[in-house]
């Protein structure tokens, strides 16, 4: 998280956004912000009503899930398990204007 934090900071000014959605209740998430704030916003999904639950593609079940999104919402890039900086960035800068 701290990773992604830097990352939402360093290309906020070329429109790039973290957002952060967390599965754990809501108790353990504002928890775990107190002692490890970030810098993007954090969504906690509400497992209780199964229609409003965020469907994605996590056929592995794997957590942390990144997901790269383009401006027009299609998934660009998947990653499963903990990533860094360098691969967001190799992920991201062929998206931003140059």
């Amino acid at each position: 998280m701290p990773e992604l934090s830097a990352f939402h900071q360093k290309y906020a000014h070329k429109n790039v956004v973290v957002i952060g959605i967390a599965t754990d209740e809501a108790d353990a998430v504002f928890s775990m912000l107190q002692t490890s704030p970030v810098a993007y916003p954090i969504f906690i999904q509400d497992e209780t009503n199964s229609g409003s639950q965020l469907k994605i593609d996590n056929d592995q079940g794997v957590l942390p899930y990144t997901l790269i999104i383009n401006r027009d919402g299609k998934v660009i890039k998947s990653f499963f398990g903990r990533i860094n900086q360098e691969l967001l960035e190799m992920a991201i800068l062929p998206l931003l204007p140059q």
